[in-house]
């Protein structure tokens, strides 16, 4: 695999959507710094099951990368201690990232078609899905594979992720910060996914969503707003 070449950016702005039925872990949010959350974390977790589901395996980063302390800390930590047992293109179910894109529009439909697998896969009724969406601002310098050298590699199959984990893990035992990629599922733009949660410098819950899943396909993404805004 041919190396990737460094990109920098600094205050970038990117999208990431969730389900709104996850909610704020406020132990993140409610200590200054990673020292008093390793004591609270210390004595709570030991008898606190409710903690330990909340806010997932806090082992699974590193302490000097936790982000701590900054409002909405809570949605990026946990994309780090709540694993998909499977990965995704550039995880494993070893090590989280923070996926995120620099357009709302990429980042709706990146998440509309792994919210389709899901459903088609467990065979799900139809309904109605809320979900959330968080503005991002990061710092980081992330290993750039959106070059035409790269597009024709299978690190872009659209299914198979075996190739770009295997590349994942390579960055990873870089201590590289994340990848910059093309997205798959919005043809000529682009993704981000960071490894370590403290460099994003700045996060808000912005907007939020209704997906329609029909029982075959997400037919309509609608946005909620309160009546009067």
């Amino acid at each position: 695999m041919m190396e990737a070449p460094l990109i920098a950016f600094k205050g970038q702005q990117a999208y990431r959507i969730i389900p709104s039925r996850y909610p704020t872990i406020c132990i993140y949010e409610d200590v200054a710094n990673a020292d008093e959350l390793e004591a609270v974390w210390a004595i709570e977790a030991l008898t606190n099951d409710r903690l330990r589901e909340e806010a997932g395996d806090l082992a699974r980063v590193a302490k000097e990368d936790w982000l701590v302390g900054l409002h909405g800390g809570s949605y990026v930590m946990a994309a780090f201690t709540h694993l998909n047992p499977e990965g995704a293109r550039f995880t494993t179910g070893d090590f989280g990232g923070y996926y995120c894109a620099p357009l709302l529009d990429t980042a709706v439909k990146e998440t509309v078609y792994h919210q389709e697998r899901i459903f088609g896969y467990t065979k799900e009724p139809a309904q109605k899905v809320q979900m959330r969406v968080l503005h991002t601002e990061f710092c980081a310098n992330l290993a750039d594979i959106s070059g035409e050298d790269f597009l024709s590699t299978p690190l872009y199959h659209a299914t198979d992720y075996s190739h770009s984990q295997a590349f994942a893990k390579m960055q990873k035992g870089k201590a590289m910060d994340g990848i910059h990629y093309r997205s798959v599922r919005h043809s000529g733009h682009h993704c981000h996914v960071l490894y370590r949660p403290c460099l994003v410098t700045r996060i808000h819950q912005a907007q939020h969503l209704e997906y329609h899943w029909n029982g075959n396909a997400i037919a309509n993404v609608l946005e909620i707003k309160l009546y009067g805004e």
